[in-house]
């Protein structure tokens, strides 16, 4: 008995993963059924992301714009909808098991979005160096997605000195003279050494 309440909290993670996807997977037949044009995001889940937008990336900090304010929620809502039909239950999965890690895990048992900024902070610490490998991959996953979205906004870009350029390869494709070859150098492996 004492096993079966020591792995509680993972008990009930699996538990409500499962019954995430079970809902993820409604969500999307009703949308494909209902044929209106449906978001790639629900309202809540964009709450859910603005949430984790100004908690990685808050207003004031080392760059004065925050996360919401670089336009993550838009960009998100634009990455779930490139992403294949077959794969966006997973990424809006992602977000709620985001939304529900503190009501399993701590430091409150609340929701992941009515958490003040600092409980906020701390649930994605606490996710971030988490020993149960799930929570750790989250973590990761959502910071990749956030932070991509962050440094493709212009206004950071110019913050961090960065030339922002969305199609680097465009660009240099449309500068070459029709029929003139791209020089290939080798890889340098060391001062004088090449591959």
């Amino acid at each position: 008995m004492s096993d079966v309440v020591a792995h509680l909290p993972v008990i009930l993670l699996v538990v409500a993963l499962a019954a995430l996807a079970l809902a993820a997977v409604g969500l999307a037949r009703r949308a494909r059924a209902s044929g209106a044009p449906a978001r790639a995001l629900s309202v809540k889940e964009r709450a859910i992301v603005a949430a984790c937008a100004d908690a990685l990336f808050p207003a004031g900090g080392p760059i004065p714009l925050s996360g919401t304010e670089a336009g993550l929620v838009e960009y998100v809502e634009h990455y779930v909808a490139r992403t294949p039909r077959p794969l966006r239950p997973y990424l809006r999965l992602l977000l709620h098991v985001v939304e529900l890690s503190p009501c399993v895990f701590g430091p409150r048992r609340a929701r992941f979005t009515r958490l003040p900024p600092p409980d906020r902070i701390a649930v994605l610490a606490s996710m971030a160096q988490s020993c149960i490998y799930l929570r750790r991959v989250t973590f990761l996953s959502l910071r990749t997605m956030l932070s991509m979205g962050y440094l493709a906004n212009e206004k950071v870009a110019r913050a961090i000195g960065v030339a922002c350029c969305a199609t680097p390869f465009e660009r240099r494709a449309a500068a070459r003279p029709a029929g003139e070859g791209v020089a290939v150098n080798a890889p340098s492996l060391a001062p004088g050494v090449t591959a």
